[in-house]
């Protein structure tokens, strides 16, 4: 009995072998993990950025219209002054000599000029010879009220309120007429920022548009501003064009701008207000500055390789030039080991 025990055993084995086998599960599928932006819309074109220096809008030279030896400067850089504060005199010695010599020339002429008269009626000297006084006697006028003049002009006076940004002289020094003494900046005529652009960003700009300023010594504070001159020739030596940025002030009262201060500012261009789409600079698997390659995500969670044409760069986003529809959504991580029409799991 126990042969034919085993035999039974073996064969139900056997059997059992040769049954149907148990389906196994199929492993589950993978995709990469991607993250994405949607497309979003902004200016049609970049802010155009230059570097500028700050200063007074009104700046002035001031000079004596006479030559002579400054007597006195009533101010150093930095001192504030008000309009009809003298800040400079010359010595006046030469000067009130110089009236008192065309004082007398001017009466020798008047006399001499009304003896001609008299020796004219007597027909002693000829009419040019009456001519020749009367000329004599205007210039010598001419002479005495150029001395007054000087008189008058020997010191320099504020004509606005304002501040001394530089003093080119000391008390002593001899100068010539219209020799600059004290460059003067008027506070009430408002700060600006003086820039120079190419021929390429001023076509770009129109008066009144809005600008954004910096200076290099403030790092993170902003002033908005608005252009307020733009030169309509270029500068023969450099080829640039002159712009002026008015800086509006109110919103640092607290903060003291000097003139010459270094900063940019970055202004609106005239077609500022159009809208572009734009895509994260991350999102660029290869390009340059005029076409980029990107991946878009399909509704099914494929990806579909797309070439798009470069506006311009713009910080850390890519303007395009032919918009995307709006809600595209773009692959700004993993894009780079994508293929066209790969399904992906997007990262919430």
């Amino acid at each position: 009995m126990k042969p034919a025990l085993v035999i039974s055993t073996l064969s139900l084995l056997v059997l059992a072998a040769c049954g149907p086998a148990t389906p196994e599960e199929a492993p589950a599928v993978e995709y990469r993990l991607v993250k994405t932006e949607t497309v979003q819309s902004g200016p049609a074109a970049s802010l155009i950025e230059v570097a500028g220096i700050g200063a007074f809008r009104d700046e002035t030279r001031l000079s004596f219209k006479v030559g002579g030896v400054i007597e006195r400067i009533n101010v150093r850089e930095g001192e504030t002054v008000e309009k009809g504060q003298r800040l400079a005199a010359l010595n006046k010695q030469d000067v009130n000599a110089a009236v008192s010599q065309a004082s007398a020339g001017f009466e020798k002429a008047q006399r001499d000029l009304q003896r001609g008269k008299l020796l004219r009626d007597q027909e002693v000297i000829s009419k040019v010879q009456l001519d020749n006084l009367e000329t004599a006697a205007q210039a010598a006028r001419a002479q005495l009220s150029q001395a007054q003049f000087a008189s008058q002009t020997a010191e320099i006076q504020a004509q606005a309120n304002g501040v001394v940004l530089k003093r080119f002289a000391q008390t002593g020094e001899v100068v010539s007429p219209g020799q600059p003494i004290l460059l003067l900046g008027s506070k009430s005529s408002g700060f600006v920022m003086k820039a120079s652009l190419t021929d390429k960003q001023a076509v770009h700009i129109q008066l009144g548009a809005k600008a954004e300023v910096q200076f290099d010594a403030l790092p993170g504070v902003k002033w908005s501003g608005k252009v307020i001159e733009l030169s309509q020739a270029a500068d023969p030596a450099t080829g640039t064009y002159g712009v002026l940025v008015e800086v509006d002030t109110r919103a640092h009262e607290n903060i003291n701008l000097l003139s010459g201060m270094q900063g940019r500012t970055r202004i609106e261009p005239a077609n500022f207000n159009g809208m572009r789409s734009y895509v994260p600079i991350e999102a660029v698997v290869e390009g340059d500055n005029k076409a980029a390659w990107i991946y878009t995500v399909q509704a099914d969670n494929t990806v579909k390789r797309q070439t798009v044409a470069v506006a311009f760069i713009q910080a850390d986003r890519i303007a395009l030039i032919d918009a995307l529809p709006e809600g595209t959504r773009v692959v700004s991580t993993g894009a780079a080991y994508l293929q066209d029409g790969e399904t992906v799991k997007v990262q919430e």
